[in-house]
């Protein structure tokens, strides 16, 4: 069985003298299973209207046995766009009737009309702005599609985080720096995702939507470079850092930097100071309440380590940086700090459970409830064997306490 779709669009309010090239419009036609979470079938190449606007005729050979698939249209605009509105009408399997909905038009507000021809009517924005080279718009693998950070979007925002799907390479509930060195976005992304899942929201739709949004009273806006990665998916089109975390994290770290940040395998300039921490906690209403800076050459005494535990409490979020060795066994002397947490416990004794603090022996074994890696463990899940408190301390190199964010 064979499922055709064409299309036409025209402008509103068109005069009959005017007229209007729309090969600058472009569009992708997606066929979806009409079942289930309505997977992508297939993927058509993106083709352009013709100059009075009409499309390709489309077709996608399915099953006699199986439902009638979905055709979704994104509609993009490669020039600047003088037509805000237009209509958009459908002819499901050539036949010249209106009685199919075209859905899920890329940047768009479509509203139903009562007009009998036209069913639709689209604001159209430019083209989209987050493309993986590697697989772009209208590649089966695109990793940027908006469904699938739609579903992204919307697995983050359920708790407890459903089953994904493969084809999202998205598997732990909070953000995840996967392949980057962005465990500093990370660490401030999970406050702000467990505070406010609104704010993360919208900033996450308007990055996308838009290449630009506000993040409290910071504007994060992604350089060209950062919105068309390099080496970021694998050759099986697997993603080194999930879509949404990218758009939202890589975008906070490349709009920070002097020089950008354009992949994942850019460790250096993915690093994160407690600076920027602490203005990215401020900027939404999280008040910093103590930065400790950075110090590289040594680390943390015991007393100030246990000093952390008060602050831990519904009330604040202390991020901490390590050495990332501490979350596995390649502990050695010569260490660095790398690698950016968010205690969410009390560092504890490992055998009574009980908090540490100053009068704790330094030799007592210890552990701690922590985020880190898209997901909330305990330090020894990491670990064969619990290290010391004498241990743990020589792995702490700053913090950055700040209060939830309203």
């Amino acid at each position: 069985m064979k499922i055709h779709t064409r299309f036409s669009i025209k402008p509103i309010g068109l005069d009959n003298c005017s007229t209007i090239d729309f090969t600058k419009y472009s569009y992708v036609i997606k066929f979806h299973s009409a079942t289930g979470e309505q997977s992508i079938l297939h993927t058509e190449n993106e083709n352009v209207f013709s100059k009075d606007g009409h499309s390709l005729l489309h077709f996608f050979e399915y099953s006699k046995s199986s439902k009638i698939p979905l055709a979704r249209c994104d509609i993009y605009c490669s020039g600047k766009i003088t037509d805000r509105n237009i209509y958009i009408n459908s002819f499901p399997n050539d036949n010249l009737s209106n009685s199919w909905t075209i859905f899920n038009k890329k940047f768009s507000k479509g509203e139903t009309t009562s007009n009998s021809n036209y069913d639709k009517i689209c604001n159209i924005s430019n083209h989209r702005i987050f493309i993986d080279s590697q697989y772009p718009v209208g590649n089966p693998l695109d990793p940027f599609e908006k469904s699938k950070i739609e579903r992204q979007l919307k697995a983050r925002l359920t708790k407890p985080t459903p089953a994904l799907s493969q084809i999202d390479y998205i598997y732990h509930p909070y953000p995840h720096q996967g392949e980057s060195s962005l465990c500093g976005p990370a660490t401030f992304f999970y406050a702000l995702l467990k505070d406010n899942p609104r704010i993360y929201s919208q900033y996450i739709k308007d990055l996308w939507n838009s290449g630009k949004a506000m993040l409290g009273s910071i504007e994060v806006k992604p350089s060209q470079g950062c919105c068309h990665p390099t080496k970021y998916s694998k050759p099986s089109g697997k993603t080194r850092t999930p879509a949404i975390d990218w758009i939202s994290m890589a975008s906070l770290r490349d709009t920070f930097n002097d020089d950008g940040y354009y992949s994942p395998d850019d460790k250096v300039r993915g690093i994160t100071m407690s600076d920027d921490i602490a203005n990215w906690a401020n900027a939404v209403g999280g008040k910093v309440i103590y930065n400790s800076g950075i110090s590289y050459t040594s680390s943390w005494n015991q007393d100030l380590v246990t000093w952390l535990n008060n602050y831990i409490s519904s009330d604040y979020h202390v991020a901490v940086l390590i050495n990332d060795g501490l979350l596995s066994d390649t502990w050695s002397w010569n260490i660095t700090p790398t690698h950016w947490i968010m205690w969410t416990g009390k560092l504890i004794s490992e055998k009574t459970k009980k908090p540490v603090d100053k009068s704790t022996s330094s030799d007592t074994l210890v552990d701690l409830e922590l985020f880190s890696w898209g997901e909330v463990r305990l330090m020894n899940q990491y670990r064969k064997m619990a290290p010391t408190l004498s241990e743990f301390c020589k792995s702490i190199y700053g913090a950055v306490i700040f209060k939830k964010i309203p």
